[in-house]
């Protein structure tokens, strides 16, 4: 007989929840942060973060096929991730950051420092409020009207986080897309009610690339037409325990890479911003309430874009940092004391 559960997105929420423990999933207490999502995607339950190992096949006669001890579940070295894309919020973002680079405490800039990270590696079933649950709300395959499940991705970290902006779509608001990795296996077996810190309808300052004020690369006030800046590092589990778990006994976290492009009215400013060379260059985009710095940036290959409705040019950079460790190499700010 076939089942009467389904799932809609219609009837979803995506939250983060803070951790206590490292693969423990965040308590119904957590005060978690509803996320203002426009999409998500995430490897499923079940198989979905499994793959065949499958031996060689056999040379000469007597059966080329394969058994069941040739093919077998590798459940080991399993990952699943999760991917969400949010209208460019305070809160929102900086939740995100604070799981990414482990600082972004509402109230304050978010920094990203030469120094980072400040953990290199992390380990299971410990203390630690860096990793995150991810959970969509009423995502569970058992969900019956009235009996929905929540879907609970634990001891999740981000492997990056992208902001785009755009002026001729989204209706000029900043999207962020921030992708997150885990290996636990989620879960989907019970109505968790989650306690929210901030509601989605109480998150209505937008990043809004119409909203911008400062727009200067190279100290040239572009015509900024767009942006993209990332911020990636890699998450490695490490080994494995005894199945049926198959829990990483930790992870290990690599280094940091920011990289951008900008798209601008191509003209002499322009010109002088993508000068080739070795020197570096500052980034600054501001609102007047929310703003991105990269106070330290190198020109990659710029690009022209030959269009009617007049050129435009393609920036690509590199955000690093200079001096001392302690100096930034990226910064958000999202409220007007901040920037």
């Amino acid at each position: 007989m076939a089942s009467a559960n389904y799932q809609v997105t219609s009837n979803t929420r995506v939250l983060i929840g803070t951790e206590v423990t490292m693969g423990a999933a965040a308590i119904a207490g957590c005060a978690a942060v509803a996320m203002p999502v426009t999409e998500y995607s995430f490897t499923d339950i079940g198989s979905g973060g499994q793959a065949l190992d499958v031996a060689p096949f056999r040379s000469g006669v007597g059966g080329q096929t394969q058994s069941d001890d040739m093919v077998k579940a590798r459940r080991h070295d399993r990952m699943y991730e999760v991917s969400i894309t949010f209208h460019c919020t305070d809160l929102a973002t900086k939740r995100v950051l604070l799981n990414l680079y482990e600082a972004g405490a509402s109230g304050s800039i978010s920094s990203l420092l030469g120094s980072m990270p400040t953990t290199s590696k992390f380990a299971d079933d410990t203390a630690n409020a860096i990793p995150v649950s991810i959970i969509i709300e009423n995502g569970g395959h058992s969900a019956p009207a009235g009996a929905d499940k929540d879907m609970v991705f634990r001891g999740c970290m981000c492997t990056g986080l992208t902001f785009s902006g755009d002026l001729a779509s989204n209706g000029g608001v900043v999207m962020c897309t921030a992708t997150f990795t885990t290996g636990y296996l989620p879960t989907a077996t019970t109505n968790i009610n989650y306690t929210v810190a901030t509601a989605v309808s109480a998150q209505q300052t937008m990043f809004n690339m119409h909203d911008l004020t400062t727009t200067n690369f190279a100290s040239q006030d572009l015509i900024l037409h767009g942006f993209e800046l990332s911020i990636a590092r890699p998450v490695t589990r490490v080994s494995f325990k005894v199945a049926p778990s198959y829990n990483p006994y930790g992870y290990s976290l690599g280094p940091y890479e920011v990289t951008g492009s900008l798209t601008c009215k191509r003209d002499d400013l322009a010109l002088t911003a993508s000068a080739e060379g070795q020197s570096t260059v500052a980034l600054d985009l501001d609102t007047g309430v929310y703003q991105i710095l990269a106070p330290t940036c190198m020109n990659d290959q710029s690009s022209v874009n030959l269009e009617e409705s007049g050129w435009t040019m393609n920036l690509p950079f590199r955000a690093v940092y200079t001096g001392a460790t302690s100096a930034t190499i990226f910064s958000f700010a999202g409220a007007a004391g901040d920037s």
